[in-house]
């Protein structure tokens, strides 16, 4: 694919700043609208490889955009003139570029055992009311491939939309509806109170108020339980690309089996 004329604007800046090979891709991130990532070098001799996302808002830049940009992707936050002159570049684009509106038809709410739709009515108007008026998209997702094993988002809210997403491995008659419902609060809540940029400049996603919304949940205690009792189970059953199974019940012992009803 051949490369954007500002893509190679950026890798001929960005190259001669940083005295490194520099690759240039585009996002849709409206959330990470500016990304790097650190390619592992062929030999020790080579220059330092990096690969820089950025959305396309970006264009090809003006020299000052440019310069903060290979200031930040130096040093950081660090560079705090870079980074405080970053937040206000994309605080100004993303208002200036509104996120186009999904179509209703890619959301799925209705599962085979749990109705989205319906649970997160229930959960803005116990939790949020007029704090939010109506919900956003919301959909289940789809299955995918984990790189760990240890871990597994069972939630996610874009805020390009926004869209929130549950992962359809709780979608299961053995997923009680309480913790689906508070899987739901935790996204609805990202709406109400979206993530913002730090004093370090890094983007803030759980603020302080953010988690003592989520303690004081009424069921807070109840869902990490049930979470801690059944998170083998639950990242068995993504891996394996289902829903969590009902536990099987169990097998009475052969003798126990006679005693009761006899040969």
């Amino acid at each position: 694919m051949a490369k954007r004329p500002e893509h190679r604007a950026w890798e001929a800046h960005l190259e001669q700043a940083l005295d490194a090979d520099v690759e240039v891709v585009a996002t849709r991130s409206r959330r990470r609208p500016l990304q790097l990532r650190m390619l592992r070098m062929r030999t020790h001799v080579q220059r330092p490889r990096l690969r820089v996302a950025l959305h396309p808002f970006f264009g090809e830049g003006t020299q000052e955009l440019r310069e903060a940009v290979a200031a930040w992707v130096r040093s950081g936050a660090r560079a705090r003139q870079a980074t405080h002159a970053l937040d206000a570049f994309i605080r100004e684009a993303l208002q200036n570029h509104p996120a186009a509106p999904r179509p209703p038809s890619a959301c799925v709410t209705r599962g085979r055992a749990h109705d989205l739709a319906l649970l997160a009515e229930n959960v803005r108007r116990q939790h949020f009311g007029d704090e939010l008026a109506c919900l956003p998209p919301l959909t289940w997702g789809r299955f995918a491939r984990s790189a760990t094993r240890r871990s597994l988002r069972l939630g996610s809210c874009d805020p390009d939309g926004p869209l929130v997403r549950i992962h359809p491995v709780l979608d299961s008659s053995a997923v009680p509806e309480f913790f689906v419902k508070f899987i739901l609060f935790h996204e609805l809540l990202h709406v109400v109170l979206p993530p913002h940029s730090g004093r370090n400049g890094r983007w803030v996603h759980h603020s302080a108020e953010f988690r003592q919304r989520e303690r004081s949940h009424p069921d807070h205690a109840r869902v990490l339980e049930w979470e801690r009792r059944n998170l083998r189970a639950l990242l068995k059953a993504a891996r394996a690309g289902l829903a969590l199974e009902q536990p099987k019940p169990a097998r009475l012992g052969r003798a126990i089996q006679r005693m009761l009803f006899g040969d």
